[in-house]
């Protein structure tokens, strides 16, 4: 058994998909390649678009959740058909997602019967029934685990994985994507490759190139594409640990930090940021910090909406100030060391959860107020126990049953 995790920000899309709407038939009935299996907390009555409304509802509690559609697709071995029945399979995703922490919350079970091995998809909302988010923290992880668990528990089929394919049984296209998979993984699996250049032209030596997907119209990395023998495959269709993001992570954590510093490398360049106070950074301002230029922010949450963020090589840390310290001579007590967090994600990726300070709906100001309060706590200790007393304060007062 084996979960594929992914996130996005329509329930439409997403219930469309697993029920194959595009294939219904020519009277508007739906194609025989699904059914659903089980379901809590949505209506069924009106069809998909009962289905889709009863998630949005859930999504009116917290609107400015990025991605609150989750979806994961269990699937089991083509030995395991005749062990995992729909009762087998439903029993088996409600442990998963407990497991997982997918509890409370509005989801639908849905089982296609389009390919060789059994498989079913798992659609829920990541805003459960109290208005709190599904902690989506080492999701991947955890998803191994419980997968792990579950395939012992039920005695089912334990995969072999990529790694014990045998490459030289595959054929044509096949084959090229397991080549690639071994390829990228010798290099992921060597710690002195901390660069992109280094990974790229250690793939090149094996035979792969990679293609960078670009935003339209800017000069923002999206993604890339793995190539080998004129062919071309989306990172995830490789492995999704290979993905742009998951490889600057992973790149951020070979290379070594200095000693005194973890704003910089042991050999002494920049450790990049990608977002301050709520804002993300454009590929272009990333590549400016990194070269210790000063970079302006816009639009920030807090006291300044606008700063100046620039590197300090003697402090060993990042600077914020007021003005372009380019062009007004400031002291250094005119600067401020303030709510600054370093994220090992690829240009443009998403920004820590604790960066800025501001978490949920919470103001800046309450948080400074808050702060102000309870001297003596490090940033993070103190982060924890406000985020604590913000969910206390939320359950005294939620309506009570009577």
């Amino acid at each position: 058994m084996m979960g594929k995790i992914s996130k996005g920000g329509s329930f439409g899309g997403c219930v469309d998909y697993v029920t194959r709407k595009k294939k219904d038939n020519p009277d508007g009935t739906p194609c025989k390649e699904w059914r659903l299996i089980d379901h809590k907390d949505v209506s069924t009555m009106e069809g998909r678009d009962g289905i889709i409304a009863s998630f949005e509802d859930n999504l009116a509690l917290n609107p400015d959740l990025k991605n609150p559609v989750g979806h994961i697709s269990l699937n089991f071995h083509a030995n395991d058909k005749d062990k995992v029945d729909d009762k087998t399979m439903v029993e088996i995703a409600q442990k998963y997602m407990k497991k997982m922490g997918i509890v409370d919350t509005p989801y639908i079970i849905v089982r296609h019967l389009d390919k060789d091995y059994p498989h079913c998809h798992i659609v829920f909302s990541r805003i459960d029934n109290h208005a709190e988010t599904i902690s989506d923290k080492n999701d991947f992880s955890r998803n191994r685990a419980a997968c792990l668990d579950l395939t012992k528990e039920y005695g089912l089929h334990i995969s072999e994985g990529k790694r014990q394919t045998n490459v030289n049984k595959l054929r044509g296209t096949e084959k090229i994507r397991y080549e690639i998979f071994n390829a990228v993984e010798a290099v992921w699996n060597d710690k002195s490759v901390h660069t992109f250049e280094q990974f790229e032209a250690r793939l090149k030596t094996a035979g792969v190139g990679i293609e960078y997907k670009y935003k339209r119209g800017s000069n923002e990395l999206q993604g890339l594409w793995y190539t080998r023998k004129g062919k071309r495959f989306a990172a995830s269709k490789i492995d999704r640990r290979f993905s742009l993001g998951n490889i600057s992570k992973h790149f951020a954590n070979n290379k070594p930090l200095h000693p005194q510093s973890r704003w910089m490398y042991a050999d002494g360049s920049i450790v990049p940021i990608a977002s301050y106070k709520g804002v993300r950074f454009s590929t272009q301002q990333i590549n400016d910090y990194v070269a210790g230029k000063t970079v302006r922010v816009d639009g920030c949450s807090g006291g300044l909406s606008t700063v100046f963020i620039k590197f300090d090589s003697q402090r060993m840390s990042p600077v914020v100030y007021s003005s372009n310290p380019d062009s007004v001579k400031q002291s250094a007590s005119q600067s401020q060391n303030i709510g600054m967090r370093s994220t090992y994600v690829a240009a443009g990726g998403p920004p820590s959860q604790d960066e800025g300070f501001v978490h949920g709906s919470a103001s800046p100001d309450a948080f400074k107020l808050w702060l102000s309060r309870h001297p003596g706590l490090t940033i993070d200790e103190a982060i924890s126990r406000y985020r604590e007393e913000q969910k206390a304060k939320r359950r005294r007062q939620r309506p009570k049953l009577h």
